[in-house]
C-alpha cells in the first residue's frame, strides 16, 4: 500500500511538472497555438523577445481578420527582436463573428494574459488588419484600460475617446479613400494620425510596420509612461530624415509632405525638430507640391465615378465588356503611381465577393456565373473566387470543373477545414 502511495505521488509530481513546463514560454520563439487554461475552445498565439530591456514588456495584440493570429506574429517577430515589444496574435476574431462575441472572447483572453504574464492593460496596444481592425478599435477601452490601437484596411469610430490611434493606409487598397475621409474627419484629433503607403489590402510589410513599433514607444515616451530615451528618438529622426530628402529628390512632394508630418507627430517634445519644419514649410510654398495635390484630388473624383459606373454595370455588361475593363485595368495599373487601378480591382473583388455570397443563399445560378467570372478575373491569386466557383460547379454538377476549381483553391492557400465541412465540396477533396 505504502509503495502504491509513494508511486501515485510520484506520478502526481510528474504531472505538475509536465504542466508546469508546457506553461513556460521561451524568449525568441513563436507559439503559434496556445489554449486558454479557463476555455480551451479559445486560443492565442505569442511571441516574448529574446532582449526584454524594459521591467514592463510592452505587447501588442493582434486582430486578423481570418482569426489567424500568427500571421502577425511571425511577419513582425524580427522587429519584436528589435524594439523588444512582445507579440501576441488572438485567434479568436474573425469576420462574420458579431462584436459581443469578439468582446466576450476577448476579455477571456485579456484576462489570462495578465494572470500569466503579469502584463499590464496601460502596457498593451490592439492592433487589427481589416475586419480586425474594427475589431480591436472597438475593443480599446471596453471594459479595459487600453488607450493604444492601431489599424489597417479598415476602420470605424473609436468607442473611447482617450484612444491613441495609429492608422496604415495602403495606396492600392480598395479602401484607402474611405480610410482617408476618416482621416480627414480626425484632423483635429491630437490623438489620431494615418500614415499612408506603397501597399495593398493586407497586413504592411516589416518595412512599414516598424513605424507602429517606434509609434508606441515614442507616444508613451510624450505621455511619460517610460523614461524618455534621447538616444532612440535620435535614432528615428535618422530614417525619417533620409525618407524625406530621397522623397524631395524624386520630386515626389506630396509624400515628402506627409512624411515631415509624421515625424513631427512621432518626434515633438523627445528631439528637435526644426528640420522637418523647414523642409515642410518649402514643400508647401513649391507651386510642384500644389499641382501635384490637385492631381491627386482629380484620381479621387475619377475613381469614385468609376465605382458608381462599375455597379451600375456590374450586371447589365456581358463577360465580353468586363474581361476587356478588366484586362485594361491590370494593364494601367502597372505603371500608375496613384493605385487607382489596383484599387478598383479591389473593388471589384470585393464586390464579387459580396454579390457571391449573397447569390448563393438566393441559389441565382445565372448570377453566379456572371459574379464569379468578375470575381476570378479582378483577383486570381484569391483563393476564395476559386473556392466559390468550385461550389458553382458542384451546384451545376459538373464536376471535373469543380475538381479543378477546388485544387487551384488549395494551392491558392484556402483553409482545408473549410472543404471538409463543406457539404458541396467536401467529396470533391482527395
Amino acid at each position: 500500500m505504502k509503495k502504491i502511495l509513494i508511486f501515485y505521488c510520484l506520478t502526481f509530481l510528474l504531472l505538475l511538472q509536465a504542466c508546469s513546463q508546457q506553461q513556460k514560454i521561451e524568449h525568441g520563439k513563436v507559439y503559434n497555438h496556445l489554449t486558454l487554461k479557463n476555455d480551451t475552445s479559445l486560443s492565442y498565439a505569442i511571441y516574448v523577445p529574446v532582449n526584454t530591456v524594459r521591467k514592463d514588456s510592452l505587447v501588442f495584440i493582434f486582430f486578423d481578420p481570418h482569426g489567424n493570429g500568427e500571421l502577425p506574429v511571425n511577419m513582425y517577430k524580427n522587429l519584436a527582436d528589435k524594439y523588444g515589444i512582445t507579440l501576441i496574435g488572438n485567434n479568436n476574431s474573425a469576420n462574420g463573428t458579431d462584436f459581443n462575441t469578439t468582446s466576450s472572447n476577448f476579455s477571456a483572453l485579456l484576462n489570462e494574459l495578465k494572470s500569466s504574464y503579469s502584463i499590464a492593460e496601460k502596457n498593451i496596444a490592439l492592433w487589427g488588419f481589416s475586419g480586425g481592425a474594427k475589431a480591436a478599435i472597438y475593443n480599446a477601452g471596453l471594459n479595459n484600460n487600453i488607450v493604444y490601437c492601431i489599424y489597417g484596411g479598415s476602420v470605424m469610430n473609436v468607442q473611447n475617446k482617450n484612444t491613441e490611434l495609429l492608422g496604415f493606409n495602403g495606396k492600392q487598397d480598395m479602401n484607402y479613400t474611405d480610410l482617408l475621409a476618416f482621416a480627414s474627419q480626425q484632423q483635429n484629433n491630437p490623438k489620431h494620425f494615418q500614415i499612408e503607403f506603397n501597399g495593398k489590402h493586407a497586413w504592411p510589410d516589416t518595412t512599414i510596420a516598424v513605424d507602429a513599433f517606434r509609434w508606441l514607444l515614442l507616444k508613451k515616451m510624450q505621455k511619460n509612461e517610460i523614461p524618455l530615451d534621447r538616444f532612440f528618438a535620435a535614432k528615428c529622426f535618422g530614417p525619417y530624415k533620409k525618407q524625406t530628402d530621397k522623397l524631395m529628390q524624386a520630386g515626389q512632394l506630396t509624400d515628402a509632405y506627409q512624411t515631415c508630418n509624421k515625424s513631427l507627430y512621432f518626434l515633438q517634445t523627445l528631439t528637435a525638430t526644426t528640420y522637418f519644419i523647414k523642409q515642410k514649410d518649402s514643400i508647401f510654398g513649391n507651386p510642384i507640391f500644389k499641382k501635384q495635390a490637385q492631381e491627386l484630388q482629380a484620381t479621387f473624383v475619377k475613381e469614385s465615378q468609376l465605382k458608381t459606373q462599375y455597379q451600375t454595370n456590374f450586371f447589365s455588361k456581358d463577360t465580353l465588356y468586363w474581361k476587356k475593363e478588366i484586362e485594361q485595368l491590370w494593364t494601367s495599373g502597372k505603371t500608375d503611381p496613384t493605385g487607382i487601378y489596383n484599387r478598383l480591382l479591389g473593388f471589384l473583388s470585393l464586390a464579387g465577393y459580396s454579390y457571391a455570397s449573397q447569390a448563393f443563399q438566393a441559389n441565382d445560378i445565372k448570377a453566379l456565373e456572371q459574379i464569379l467570372f468578375i470575381y476570378q478575373h479582378s483577383d486570381p491569386a484569391n483563393p476564395e473566387q476559386a473556392y466559390m466557383r468550385a461550389k458553382l460547379y458542384a451546384l451545376k454538377n459538373e464536376k471535373e470543373k469543380a475538381k479543378t476549381a477546388l485544387d487551384e483553391s488549395i494551392k491558392l492557400g484556402i483553409d482545408k477545414n473549410r472543404i471538409a465541412n463543406d457539404i458541396l465540396l467536401k467529396t470533391y477533396n482527395h
